[in-house]
């Protein structure tokens, strides 16, 4: 007989030292209400174990059990709300009711390690496994960890096996947040709210699957707390494990989508015109006015808690304009503070900043006032309002072998010099300018091939200039954790590929580099030359789902995207997508963890397609560049022909015979070109003397002509 079974702890009481969590229990209340409920979760009540603010002993075993003696059939389930709590090396650990720190440290043995969760999610039999964790730092579970002579391995391989999935309200960096004064904390509220309501049975077959429990909750929790990112870590099938049923045809089920699928598109914001179409929606539908009216208010509150935190930064600006009307650096900075307590993103608060600043500048500054402003106006400003694309889509259709070995405008290849004389290395730097020490750095995946070539050079020149390249978990692997990284010191410096927000160049100064163009790899066997910029947005946002609709065979199109802590896939989604916090639908956009993988997909399916740094792709004999353009009278190859004479390992795919294009790089003539940034502090520290150095080093001649022969563009002076 397959059991369900399943253990949730909640935990509101603490040591003085940590903060109160009253929501916890209840959170704990509300999930074991859905759980037991015969037309929900279908959970015996023998068969759940609920734990409030248990001592760490009590905790263990009841973890211990749960995962014991089950059968591979069985539906294995684990929540936790709480606090989480990482110590000095980044590992997390699931407080407890004793749990405490001193000085300022945590005490372990207070605490349960994650790792004995881990142990024993690995010694269950069970097949059917699902970590729910609501508490901050939640994210950080995924991190490798020791294990029984295996050293550190990686979260995939370590849970490796059938039907296992972690679902978390954050990542390894984030707090997660509690509405004051609300119920529930806010990512189990939208988990209990999915399943009672039947709306996170997203294709509507009449069950809610883990998958879609964590894409529900997790659109929610943004609407209302844009800045906290709930995590979902799937094994093998683990997205498709069943955990609740959902009402089929339901008519206030119906009702709820529509309000949802309006909201989404408007903001939360409800036309008359929309409020029309809703009543007679409801009429049709036999939904009372009062039900309705319930689902509205229940469907609109994200929305109204972010404009209600929006309307907290707006008053707190207001009131220090009138203090002064001139703001300080330290008043910025504490703006700052302000809208990372609140969840608030750039993009969310650019709007009132902006307000600020027209408002500002009506009034004409007296001259000291105008020196003062220049470095104190903030440097926030919305990017979202980008122009989208709406050139017409034309099917191509031309035969594979003209694509590779017959395309007359092939650009001929650029010569670089990669190898400068040893004797005549980096003349432009002298020894003084560059720090003697050891320096952490790295991050953007797209600068791995600088990384091979270019800082080899470096190290052979400067031998006292050590650079360590640090390799963080995959999650975290990526542009946008830069910051996080620069300011905990993980690294000196970091390597970068978008733009910093106005705010954070307050802190941080971002040096240019070099040029990269970002590429869209399909499958070699795939029967087409290119895209327009117009038919690839259709593609991700699913107006185009099959291959013949532009020009190639009638095979579905499968998209795929790497995590969105890659600067690639944000400015993807500003250039080609209009929206640089557009979210890609999980069902239509499938995610892998990082470029091999994707590139690897890419081959094993003939239908999908991938984007990427074009060095990643090009000269790869799994995958196929395309040519690329804002419409099809100007499609650019991201390829050009090598200079260097090979013997291809891939006969049937010339991809191996090419290099980056990096002359459409240099000039932008490549529609999908961008810059490559070193991010460093601007703090006086060794650590930005560090990142300057490195920066100067690749802005030499010796340093762009290295770059080039990585793949990338120069950098204009």
């Amino acid at each position: 007989m397959v059991n369900k079974v399943a253990l949730l702890i909640g935990v509101s009481e603490y040591e003085p030292d940590l903060n109160a969590l009253p929501g916890s229990v209840k959170d704990v209340d509300a999930m074991q209400r859905v759980l037991v409920n015969p037309e929900m979760g279908e959970f015996a009540e023998t068969n759940i174990t609920v734990l409030k603010n248990p001592q760490r002993q009590g905790m263990e075993d009841a973890i211990h059990r749960l995962y014991a003696d089950r059968h591979r059939d069985d539906l294995v389930l684990f929540y936790f709300s709480g606090h989480g709590i990482k110590d000095e090396r980044g590992n997390l650990y699931l407080s407890t009711r004793n749990t405490r720190k001193e000085n300022g440290k945590l005490v372990k043995p207070s605490a349960v390690a994650a790792s004995f969760l881990h142990e024993c999610i690995n010694d269950c039999r069970s097949q059917r496994q699902v970590i729910i964790l609501d508490c901050c730092f939640s994210g950080a579970i995924a991190q490798g960890m020791t294990v029984r002579d295996d050293g550190i391995v990686n979260v995939q391989e370590q849970l490796g096996g059938k039907g296992r999935a972690i679902l978390t309200s954050s990542t390894s960096t984030q707090y997660s947040f509690a509405p004051e004064g609300a119920e529930l904390s806010i990512y189990t509220r939208y988990l209990v709210e999915g399943i009672e309501t039947g709306a996170a049975d997203h294709d509507e077959d009449g069950w809610i699957s883990v998958g879609g429990l964590h894409d529900y909750a997790s659109i929610k929790v943004q609407e209302a707390a844009p800045a906290m990112t709930p995590k979902f870590y799937p094994v093998e099938e683990g997205y498709k494990i069943n955990l609740a049923r959902a009402p089929v045809g339901d008519p206030k089920l119906m009702y709820r989508r529509k309000i949802e699928e309006i909201a989404r598109k408007k903001q939360g914001e409800i036309s008359p015109i929309n409020h029309t179409t809703l009543e007679e929606l409801r009429d049709s539908l036999n939904v009372s006015s009062e039900e309705a009216n319930a689902i509205e208010a229940e469907v609109l509150q994200p929305y109204v808690i972010r404009k209600q935190k929006l309307q907290r930064y707006q008053q707190a600006l207001s009131k220090a304009i009138k203090r002064q009307n001139l703001l300080s650096d330290e008043d910025w900075n504490d703006l700052g503070g302000l809208q990372q307590i609140l969840r608030l993103r750039d993009e969310d608060v650019a709007p009132v900043i902006e307000r600020y600043q027209n408002k500002n500048s009506e009034r004409q500054p007296t001259e000291d006032e105008n020196s003062s402003n220049k470095k104190t106006t903030p440097l926030q400003k919305s990017r979202w309002k980008l122009l989208v694309f709406g050139l017409v889509s034309v099917a191509l259709g031309v035969g594979i072998n003209q694509i590779w070995l017959n395309q007359p405008q092939l650009p001929e290849p650029i010569p670089t010099n990669p190898t400068p004389d040893p004797n005549d290395r980096f003349p432009e730097v002298k020894d003084a300018d560059v720090p003697s020490g050891t320096f952490n750095y790295g991050l953007s995946t797209s600068w791995a091939p600088i990384r091979g070539i270019v800082d080899r050079e470096i190290q052979k020149a400067f031998p006292n200039f050590k650079l360590v390249y640090v390799d963080f978990p995959l999650e975290e692997t990526g542009s946008l954790t830069s910051i996080e990284k620069l300011l905990d010191k993980s690294v000196a410096f970091a390597q970068y590929s978008y733009p910093l927000t106005e705010q954070q160049q307050k802190r941080f100064k971002e040096i240019s580099i070099a040029n990269d163009g970002v590429a869209i790899a399909v499958n070699p066997k795939l029967n087409l030359t290119g895209l327009t910029l117009d038919q690839l947005k259709r593609i991700y946002t699913g107006k185009i789902t099959n291959w013949n609709q532009v020009g190639g065979p009638d095979l579905e199109i499968k998209p795929l995207s790497r995590n969105v802590a890659g600067g690639t896939v944000k400015f993807f989604k500003e250039k080609v997508l209009g929206d640089p916090e557009y979210s890609f639908s999980p069902q239509l956009v499938k995610t892998v963890q990082s470029t091999t993988l994707g590139l690897r997909e890419v081959f094993k399916e003939k239908g999908s397609i991938y984007f990427a740094s074009a060095p990643e792709i090009v000269g790869q004999c799994d995958v196929k560049p395309l040519w690329l353009g804002k419409d099809t009278n100007h499609l650019v190859p991201p390829y050009q022909k090598s200079t260097e004479e090979k013997i291809s390992e891939c006969p049937d795919n010339p991809n191996k015979l090419y290099k980056a294009n990096v002359g459409a790089f240099s000039d932008q003539s490549y529609p999908l070109t961008r810059k490559l940034y070193v991010v460093v502090k601007l703090d006086g520290s060794i650590d930005q003397k560090a990142g300057e150095a490195y920066a100067k080093l690749l802005l030499t001649r010796q340093g762009q002509g290295l770059i080039e022969a990585a793949g990338f563009g120069k950098i204009s002076k």
